[in-house]
């Protein structure tokens, strides 16, 4: 019910925003900075068993330079947070969840003129993702885990207009990951401990709406972006604990404000 409502309020961020007035359709732009809130369902499963759910909040931002037949060029950042609750081994479990993530990208805008204006961006770059995981009462052991790796996305934008002020999209993205390893501390028993896991694909699938606008001559823009993520990690052997098959899914919502120049 609390993810519904979060939802619904994303909403009518959007709607709100349609009583500005129209953007000039003739002008074009080469920026869009934005920046705004990012709600999201987490389910956090373990090879063992072991299942947390809960919903995390946090803030978006960055900027894309993205032009008709240009090069495209971009910066995303994440940071969001929330707790998570479950069970494992028929015990309760209770953790914090931390998600901070930053992405550089590199890439090229094929855009129609006429057709609904459509634009297919494909793009590649480099990115990196700090996951936090840190157990807490109820739980039985606090320990804490500290999820890293360096990344490599390739995926696209793409956009068409189905009004002089109304957009729709699909974005969609893989990353490739490199170089991952989760740390493993706070154990009662047991020293900090570093483990690596199978590098497995993950991807992303976002769906845009946007309005255009202006208020006091400045060009404006709100984005409502629901989106679905997939975050997999696979087992692999270590010592002295070998890493369990995680999956994780993402369900939530981003509402962008833009500032377009």
């Amino acid at each position: 019910m609390k993810l519904w409502f979060n939802f619904y309020f994303l909403l009518a961020c959007v709607l709100t925003s349609c009583c500005l007035s129209a953007i000039d359709p003739k002008k074009t732009y080469a920026v869009e900075t934005y920046i705004g809130p990012e709600i999201y369902y987490v389910s956090r499963e373990k090879e063992c068993g072991g299942k947390q759910t809960g919903t995390l909040y946090g803030v978006r931002l960055g900027f894309d330079h993205i032009r008709r037949y240009k090069f495209y060029w971009g910066v995303d950042a994440l940071w969001a947070t929330g707790p998570l609750e479950g069970s494992a081994n028929g015990e309760r479990i209770k953790s914090m969840f931390t998600d901070i993530n930053l992405e550089a990208r590199l890439g090229y805008t094929f855009q129609s003129k006429y057709w609904c204006k459509a634009s297919f961006t494909p793009y590649t770059g480099l990115g990196y993702f700090w996951e936090n995981n840190f157990f807490e009462h109820p739980s039985p052991l606090p320990i804490h885990f500290k999820n890293r790796f360096s990344y490599v996305p390739l995926g696209f934008l793409s956009q068409i207009f189905i009004y002089p002020n109304w957009s729709l999209g699909l974005n969609f993205k893989l990353r490739f990951l490199i170089d991952s390893s989760v740390e493993a501390s706070n154990d009662p028993g047991h020293d900090t401990t570093t483990q690596n896991y199978e590098e497995k694909l993950q991807y992303r699938v976002e769906l845009p709406i946007t309005y255009f606008s202006c208020w006091k001559k400045e060009s404006l823009a709100v984005s409502l972006v629901p989106f679905y993520e997939y975050r997999p990690y696979g087992y692999r052997a270590n010592y002295p604990f070998d890493f369990l098959e995680t999956n994780l899914n993402f369900y939530g919502a981003t509402i962008k404000l833009l500032y377009l120049f």
